[in-house]
């Protein structure tokens, strides 16, 4: 057996390597594959005589990848004029000021448990993000494969060779990701999660963003560069998979896609686990992959890979919205590393709730006297945020839960070791200040934020 090397542009994860691999495999007289993502380059193995290279050079192109037999003289990266990186920023700028608007519109109430915390719609937007960069490139490659093969035969109908797996194969994919959410919250709440443990989850959340968005801009590489990848037999099943037409096979292979290497898939995993629900967990997994489908579906119905016709400021806005998301989400999660109680939500209160933390030595004040401040839990956040109280004096808080969500359906005071479940009806927590300064409180996902400033 012989073997020639050839050189593959614009190779990036190992989905891309994947895919090479398995067209390489497709043209005449080719015996085997072998990949390097690092060099981009593939190894042809082959009897007599030699596969065409214009038959490589077809098959990559199809994807938006360049094949020569000689190394590509090194070109210096095209810089992206001021203009472009300012038009992108307003991009990112009205995406957030959008959602923040649909936050606090109440529309995702209509979701019943719908986070004020921004965590649904955060997986709702990062899921369209992801269908337009690395999700586009990992799923992106088995869709455009898996429609080549349902290809409208002669005589048969366009919606029944080519719309219904693809419409079978979103159903499997968003079905899974809702399930295994579903269970990856389920294992969360079991693990009776600390406000520490959900600090270093919601931060690896965030770290994972954001090399996501540096990726995306250019400026870090592949997250499967840096060796997270799917297991190489599953890579194989699912390569396999793609060229079948059992109609059983369109539903298995997209939910076989929740194991795929998807640095926005991985996050969003995270953050179904630091859920602590099994109805949180599958609302966080199925918004994503639904926020994932309306590309990747146009994507398998016309079979054309999108990389060729990129907008350069898209990406860019992207990229930028997902750097804003992760260094918001670092801050939420560095917020509550200090504490140290449980903060999963559990069983929400529907009564009046009367929490004093044990950890205090009141001073003494005046008999009968006392202080009581108030807010409102709405789905735009705490209303107000910032309170006053004196220092020295009782202080009942009273929490009304107007609009109660699931990243507010529990009250985390850090500072205090207070964690208490919010429902409809006031809420009281009572404690005694004993120093001026700023008294920090959230929700149990660090979203939503509010200070109690101690006056003197």
């Amino acid at each position: 057996m012989k073997s020639a090397k050839v050189y593959v542009g614009g190779m990036h994860c190992d989905a891309c390597s994947t895919l090479i691999t398995s067209q390489f495999k497709k043209v005449a007289g080719v015996r085997g594959v072998k990949v390097d993502l690092g060099v981009q380059t593939a190894e042809i193995y082959y009897d007599n005589p030699a596969p065409s290279v214009a038959a490589l050079r077809a098959r990559a192109e199809k994807y938006g990848y360049t094949v020569s037999t000689s190394r590509p003289a090194a070109q210096r990266q095209k810089s992206i004029p001021l203009w472009q990186w300012t038009v992108a920023a307003l991009i990112a700028g009205g995406m957030v000021k959008l959602f923040t608007l649909l936050q606090s519109s109440g529309l995702m109430s209509t979701l019943g448990t719908t986070s004020a915390g921004a965590s649904y719609g955060v997986a709702l937007l990062v899921g369209v993000i992801a269908s337009l960069s690395t999700c586009l490139a990992v799923v992106g490659a088995i869709v455009i494969a898996f429609a080549e093969t349902y290809q409208a035969a002669p005589g048969e109908s366009a919606a029944s060779a080519v719309v219904r797996p693809n419409v079978l194969f979103h159903l499997g994919r968003i079905t899974t990701f809702a399930v295994l959410g579903g269970f990856l919250g389920l294992i969360g709440g079991e693990l009776s999660l600390t406000g520490r443990f959900m600090s270093v989850l919601t931060m690896a959340v965030a770290v994972i963003m954001l090399l996501l968005g540096l990726n995306i801009l250019g400026f870090a590489p592949s997250l499967t560069r840096l060796g997270i990848k799917m297991p190489a037999r599953l890579t194989a099943g699912m390569d396999r998979m793609k060229t079948s037409r059992s109609p059983v096979m369109p539903l298995a292979l997209g939910g076989l896609t929740f194991f795929l290497p998807c640095g926005f898939t991985q996050s969003m995993q995270i953050m179904a686990l630091g859920s602590g629900s099994i109805v949180r967990g599958a609302l966080i997994m199925g918004l994503f992959a639904i926020g994932t489908l309306p590309v990747l579906f146009t994507a398998g119905i016309t079979a054309s890979w999108t990389r060729q016709h990129k907008v350069v400021i898209v990406q860019k806005a992207a990229g930028l919205l997902v750097i804003a998301f992760a260094l918001f989400t670092l801050s939420s999660g560095a917020r509550l590393f200090g504490f140290t109680g449980r903060v999963t939500p559990g069983t929400t209160a529907t009564t009046q709730t009367t929490t004093t933390p044990s950890a205090a030595t009141p001073p003494s004040t005046a008999p009968g006297t006392s202080q009581r401040i108030e807010m409102h839990v709405t789905y735009s956040g705490f209303d107000p945020a910032v309170l006053h109280v004196k220092k020295g004096t009782p202080v009942t808080f009273a929490v009304f839960g107007d609009q109660v969500s699931g990243c507010t359906s529990r009250i985390i005071i850090p500072s205090l070791n207070i964690s208490m479940g919010v429902g409809p009806g006031e809420n009281d927590i009572t404690f005694t200040p004993t120093a001026t300064g700023r008294i920090p409180y959230s929700c149990w996902m660090g979203m939503v934020r509010g200070t109690i400033i101690v006056d003197p």
